[in-house]
């Protein structure tokens, strides 16, 4: 038993009355309500305010008149009262020599008391699990930023609002060792092939590191057990069953060189477009070609025009498989693009795709009658995605197989890359994976970025014209690069970043803006309620127009965060306005400051803004890990195994929680170099 000891110091004022809790602090923050004894004076009244919880009213001594909006009645002992959220009410003592005692009872229903935007809330995620990939880059140079704004920081970011949803999120992605670009490379550097693929593979491991972006599994073919077999294979099931047939064809050759032109090997105009491309296919409309119909093709070796000389190689038609193509199109979710990609290939008549090379880098075509000939690399991108999931099923101790996952109900498949690489993932794969198993799941989304430009041309990593990933990490804190990108990146539009820029931008809004809003708040915290927060109070219409506000930025953020939304653009940009939004409230709010009847509206604006600010930490948790945590823990919560969780409804920080930190800038910013603190 508990014997609760009342004692006339634990009096205090509210509402212009006079109450005193009855549980003890350490049980309060559990219990599923809270219970007060309250004393009205002779004569007095509780004045009329409002709040976000249920509370009943049950009147233990005198007489008094009880209104609740509209309506008033008048109460005696034994008799009660209940107001719903945010009705205004209040209690009038009718005798002018006794006080009015009685028991308040409040207790909090979220959803019922904020319900207003129900309707607006992002769908939960429908699967249980999602697997993400983002497409592999060539290991000819290490990742730079046109790199890093698209697939590989779009799909940690997507990863880690899963988790935080409680989905089971798989990231993997890896290199494309062969790829005729690394062997012109280790041409050019007087290396072997494997060495510079291995190099720049370890290159672009530590970069995404460094980026804090975080794949379950960065492959590499030349280390994967896996990865040649699982290849071999199902390029000879597809040959087996007829989907891959044999042809001879007109075939660049350059007689200086004495080799067959393809891929890296041959520049010329896309016969589609007019752009400039290289062979087989072209990044500006995204259109395969047959390098033979490449205009004015020159040797990307000698610069001499090549002639066309018959070859027999091995092909995949894909007119067979339209209907798979048009299944992809109707069911996943894309950009109207790369939408637009399909149908014009569609329009066109889907042609057939050489899938064997005779070149010296790659892997072995499976069949003695080709077997000097090389796997076409962008059809080795497809069994290397099964063999990854593969390599990283084993590496979590799973018995599944990569078949078991891709044809697993509850099982959504997710892909990132760069419209470049838009026909691969969402013609090529798809006609390949059907044509192995047709019951293998095809992806519910493909998300979709445009090229990133540098001071005004393309990102190009054979010309050197590139800020590197570890070049920005050298003078940016790896938050503050991933928001930056996030604000900049080229989602619908190409972009062009420009160091000044991200200057610009970082110092107007993470610099004077989150740090002080945040700054601003830990002093008001500390210099009024002694650092600990306050529970909320009495509600204005402001108030509740502010939670409101919360709740609605919170679900437009779980939009951008959704693979059908997904947009780190709005979501950054988001996150600013509801910092903007938090400081303006604050501005207007502290006028209540000082002024003793107004107590109860003042305690509810401070814990209006610090769950404005823990919101915050956790809407922006996906785009800036560091700055998150660092954030929840000056708010007083401790890390958890899983991390954050997201939270549809904001829920208040604790009341008589203490509050540490909110004292020294997150963000600094000196002579051109922009920190962003972890935790």
């Amino acid at each position: 038993m508990r014997t609760l000891k009342l004692s006339a110091e634990q009096w205090h004022s509210a509402y212009d009355i006079l109450c005193q809790g009855l549980l003890p602090a350490e049980v309060a923050e559990q219990a599923p309500f809270y219970p007060s004894w309250c004393r009205v004076p002779p004569g007095g009244r509780a004045r009329v305010h409002r709040h976000h919880e249920h509370e009943v009213f049950l009147i233990l001594q005198g007489r008094g008149s009880m209104r609740v909006e509209a309506e008033s009645q008048e109460l005696g002992p034994g008799e009660a009262v209940a107001m719903g959220p945010f009705e205004d009410h209040e209690l009038a003592n009718l005798s002018e020599t006794e006080e009015l005692h009685f028991l308040a009872l409040v207790w909090e229903q979220l959803p019922e008391a904020f319900g207003a935007n129900r309707s607006r809330l992002a769908a939960e995620p429908r699967a249980r699990r999602v697997l993400l990939t983002a497409t592999p880059p060539t290991p000819n140079g290490d990742l730079h930023v046109g790199h890093l704004s698209g697939p590989y920081l779009g799909a940690d970011i997507h990863r880690r609002y899963l988790k935080m949803r409680g989905v089971e999120a798989l990231y993997l992605s890896g290199v494309d060792d062969h790829q005729t670009y690394v062997e012109l490379k280790a041409r050019q550097q007087g290396l072997g092939n494997t060495e510079v693929a291995e190099r720049f593979g370890r290159a672009m491991a530590a970069t995404l590191a460094g980026m804090e972006i975080e794949p379950d599994l960065f492959a590499q073919p030349s280390r994967s057990a896996h990865h040649v077999s699982l290849t071999q294979e199902v390029f000879l099931r597809l040959w087996q069953s007829g989907s891959i047939v044999a042809r001879e064809a007109p075939t660049l050759y350059c007689e200086s060189c004495q080799r067959f032109l393809f891929e890296a090997h041959v520049r010329g105009r896309c016969p589609f477009c007019g752009a400039g491309c290289d062979g087989n296919a072209c990044e500006e409309c995204g259109r395969p070609n047959d390098c033979v119909e490449i205009l004015e093709p020159r040797c990307r070796s000698c610069g001499g025009e090549p002639v066309a000389r018959p070859l027999e190689r091995l092909y995949l038609p894909l007119a067979p498989h339209e209907a798979t193509v048009r299944e992809v199109l109707a069911s996943a979710s894309m950009n109207p693009h790369l939408a637009s990609l399909g149908e014009r290939m569609l329009e066109a008549g889907l042609p057939e795709i050489a899938v064997s090379q005779l070149g010296s880098w790659g892997i072995p075509v499976p069949i003695e009658r080709f077997a000097e000939q090389k796997i076409y690399v962008w059809f080795e991108m497809a069994p290397g995605y099964l063999a990854a999931i593969q390599e990283l099923l084993e590496a979590r101790g799973s018995r599944e197989s990569w078949r078991d996952l891709l044809t697993d109900a509850g099982t959504e498949l997710v892909q990132f890359f760069g419209f470049d690489n838009g026909y691969y993932h969402s013609v090529l794969f798809p006609v390949i994976f059907r044509a192995l198993d047709p019951a293998l799941r095809l992806p519910s989304a493909f998300v979709v970025n445009e090229f990133y430009r540098y001071e005004g041309s393309k990102f190009s990593t054979s010309r050197n014209h590139a800020m590197w990933g570890q070049q920005l990490l050298a003078r940016v804190a790896p938050d503050v690069a991933r928001f930056y990108l996030a604000w900049d990146g080229p989602e619908r539009v190409q972009s062009n970043f420009r160091f000044v820029d991200l200057e610009a931008t970082v110092e107007r809004e993470l610099v004077e803006g989150w740090n002080g809003w945040l700054l601003e708040l830990g002093e008001r915290l500390r210099s009024e309620f002694a650092g600990v927060v306050p529970s909320a109070g009495a509600w204005s219409e402001d108030h509740q127009r502010f939670y409101q506000d919360l709740e609605a930025t919170v679900a437009e953020l779980a939009g951008c965060y959704e693979a059908a939304g997904f947009s780190p653009q709005r979501a950054a940009r988001g996150l600013s306005e509801l910092v903007r939004r938090s400081r303006r409230f604050a501005s207007a709010e502290r006028h209540w400051q000082g002024i003793a009847g107004r107590f109860e509206e003042r305690r509810t604006s401070i814990a209006l803004e610090l769950l404005a600010a823990k919101t915050l930490a956790l809407a922006a948790a996906p785009i800036l890990p560091g700055f998150s945590a660092r954030l929840l823990a000056e708010l007083g919560y401790e890390p958890g195994q899983d991390g954050p969780r997201w939270e549809s409804l904001p829920a208040f920080v604790p009341p008589g929680q203490r509050i540490t930190g909110l004292a020294e800038p997150f963000f600094a910013f000196e002579r051109e170099a922009v920190a962003g603190g972890s935790p």
